[in-house]
């Protein structure tokens, strides 16, 4: 009798430790489902794997070395514009002082001075009467109004013919004024912004976006940005695979529950003393 009341309770702590069982893991596999639909994980493992196929081109080592001799040049291009630009630059301000300089030096006028670097080295006092750059951007509407005078002909007609005949003379001038009027107040940088939150506004700040922040993180990136973009597994996979285990998962433990819930009535039309019923003292058959 002992014996079989064991068993029974054994068997009733089995089907309710089973049954527990089966009952999480239903929950879990809906948990899994809650997980991929609510929070859509095709749509967003998707697009991750699109941005991982088009940034690749990004963090090749060939294109990350390029970046940074490119952004090398650059800089020291507006480390060369940036003083002669326009006046802020400081530049236009020591070209009386270099001329004093050398006529302190010299012992010469500055006029002789002048004329002395004219003759020895034409283009360097060429450059200085030109800067700051601002100064011939205020010209070019004058140069334009005297060639359309002097060759009785519309600025349209003006444009056309030194865009045929002096192309290259055309394309500085046409977009000097865009460099020289934009050098402090790049257009469309208003809400540009370092890493750090410092405002991107002037030409020399954009490039130190690009030199010191974007082109180093890119950089620093490409380790991790390859370790990602394996190509096996896709991040495709995921979802249609967790899925599926969700769903399996759920259907498994509504099968197990409903064999459980079938078996534990199964004892209980037994009649067996560890489902509820009761046995004879004299023949141990239940009643």
């Amino acid at each position: 009798m002992v014996g079989v009341l064991v068993v029974g309770v054994l068997v009733v702590v089995g089907v309710v430790w089973v049954t527990v069982g089966v009952v999480a893991g239903v929950l879990v596999g809906v948990l899994v489902l809650v997980v991929v639909f609510p929070f859509q994980l095709f749509a967003r493992l998707d697009g991750g794997q699109r941005l991982l196929n088009s940034s690749a081109p990004l963090f090749t080592p060939a294109r990350i070395s390029g970046d940074v001799a490119g952004i090398n040049i650059i800089s020291s291009a507006v480390n060369t514009f940036n003083p002669v630009m326009n006046p802020q630059g400081g530049g236009s301000a020591e070209v009386p002082k270099l001329v004093a300089f050398l006529s302190a030096k010299t012992g010469r006028p500055a006029s002789a001075v002048l004329a002395l670097m004219g003759k020895t080295f034409p283009a360097v006092p060429n450059l200085l009467e030109a800067i700051p750059l601002t100064s011939v951007t205020a010209e070019l509407p004058g140069l334009v109004s005297f060639l359309e005078s002097t060759l009785h002909a519309t600025s349209a007609q003006v444009a056309s013919a030194l865009q045929t005949n002096f192309p290259a003379i055309t394309q500085a001038i046409t977009n000097l004024p865009l460099v020289t009027q934009g050098w402090d107040n790049v257009p469309g940088t208003a809400a540009l912004s370092r890493f750090d939150g410092s405002p991107v506004r002037t030409v020399p700040q954009v490039r130190d976006y690009f030199k010191d922040d974007l082109i180093p993180a890119a950089g620093a990136s490409a380790a991790d940005f390859h370790t990602l973009s394996a190509p096996v597994p896709a991040l495709t996979v995921f979802a249609p695979i967790l899925t599926i285990v969700g769903v399996v998962v759920v259907i498994y433990g509504v099968v197990l529950l409903l064999i459980s819930r079938r078996f534990g009535r199964f004892l209980q039309r037994l009649g067996s003393p560890y489902s509820g019923g009761s046995v004879s003292s004299s023949s141990g058959v239940p009643s």
